[in-house]
């Protein structure tokens, strides 16, 4: 078998309307999807994260070249040899996300071509369900902290009404420009998710990097009175000696990953004691191949590892592969906000069942592109 086309697929869907984290506004989802197709007819699907701009371009010039003619099942070979040799070209940066993009649909592409799907290439199932927490809580344009409030908690309890019994929402209105408050306000949106739910529901909460380091002890010093069941990115992901005192001092676990790339990464995390949480991305940490050594390693050290997801249809699928093999008790992170991309593009949908996702146990990541859909969605 080997590999005749690789093409990058850039996808874009403007929002009706936009929402902000700590660090941003978000008025569209655009995605940079990875197709390699075999001399076979086989083809696998990948997802890099970013912007299309700089992913599309070094997958059509420089990766794609490099891919052709060569044999996808050797999968960990291929990302183990792509990310030496652009390290060697780049030096100072490993394109992370294109690595990440190819690897998954090598792995696709690997599942097909022996009937099955990829968790069990991945070392085996532990479990055919995994239970999910609802992500969203981003905030809109307002200039009324009770309206935006407001917001937030009604999006809270239509999740749980939904039958999720686990949330995280955002905090770091602290660091966003737009939005006049502090950690004080951010600390109430927890609590009055907290009152609004009750206390069975699991409540985490994610900062998006937004405090530095005694601004986040307040923080976390409050989250923990909430019982909140970990504390997402409270600094910049290159403190790892500040995440590793915070997670010793807090009663609220830190979690972080989305942000680090390759096993190397994240092993000095695992070391230095920084997270009680890991968070890989499989678009932006090396893929299915770096994330299932992530999870050896977190394994290793007794460190409850649980993908960072929020991408299309295509990262939704191959990360759930990834969780069905993970050792102990992960959970889904389920992207709730609007997105069509996420929600159309396959032709099989994921849906939640109650507080929980089924993992599918189709060949490769376990799902059909409609390619109607990816027409509609495409630009150029």
């Amino acid at each position: 078998m080997e590999i005749v086309a690789v093409e990058a697929v850039p996808l874009r869907r403007d929002l009706d309307h936009r929402f902000a984290n700590a660090q941003k506004w978000i008025d569209s989802r655009e995605y940079c999807l990875v197709r390699i197709e075999t001399d076979t007819g086989i083809e696998g699907w990948g997802e890099c994260w970013g912007p299309i701009a700089g992913n599309r371009e070094l997958l059509t010039d420089y990766v794609g070249p490099w891919l052709e003619g060569r044999d996808p099942r050797n999968v960990e070979q291929l990302h183990d040899d792509l990310l030496f040799t652009l390290t060697s070209s780049y030096h100072s940066y490993a394109p992370a996300s294109v690595i990440s993009g190819v690897d998954i649909a090598l792995w696709d592409v690997y599942g097909k071509a022996l009937d099955t799907s990829v968790s069990r290439l991945l070392g085996g199932r532990r479990r055919d369900r995994v239970r999910a927490y609802a992500t969203g809580h981003f905030w809109s344009e307002t200039d009324d902290f009770e309206a935006l409030k407001a917001d937030v908690v009604e999006e809270a309890t239509g999740h749980v009404d939904a039958g999720f019994d686990a949330l995280k929402n955002k905090i770091g209105l602290y660091r966003h420009p737009d939005f006049p408050w502090g950690w004080r306000e951010d600390v109430e949106l927890v609590r009055a998710i907290r009152e609004a739910v009750g206390d069975d529901v699991r409540l985490s909460t994610d900062a998006n990097h937004a405090y530095d380091v005694a601004t986040a002890k307040r923080v976390g010093q409050a989250l923990a009175d909430l019982d909140v069941y970990f504390f997402e990115e409270p600094v910049v992901p290159r403190a790892i000696d500040d995440y590793a005192t915070l997670n010793r001092q807090l009663g609220t676990p830190l979690a972080g990953g989305e942000c680090w790339a390759f096993e190397h990464e994240f092993e000095r995390v695992l070391d230095a004691g920084g997270v009680g949480v890991i968070q890989p991305d499989i678009t932006s940490a090396g893929g299915l191949t770096s994330t299932r050594r992530v999870v050896e390693l977190a394994n290793a050290k007794n460190v409850q590892c649980m993908p960072h997801v929020f991408g299309s249809a295509i990262a939704l699928a191959a990360s759930l592969q990834v969780i069905a093999t993970i050792p102990g008790e992960p959970m889904l992170e389920f992207d709730r906000t609007p997105n069509p991309i996420r929600d159309d593009l396959a032709k099989q949908s994921v849906e939640n069942e109650g507080n929980a996702v089924p993992i599918p146990d189709r060949p490769g990541i376990g799902i059909e592109i409609d390619q109607d859909v990816l027409d509609s969605f495409r630009v150029h």
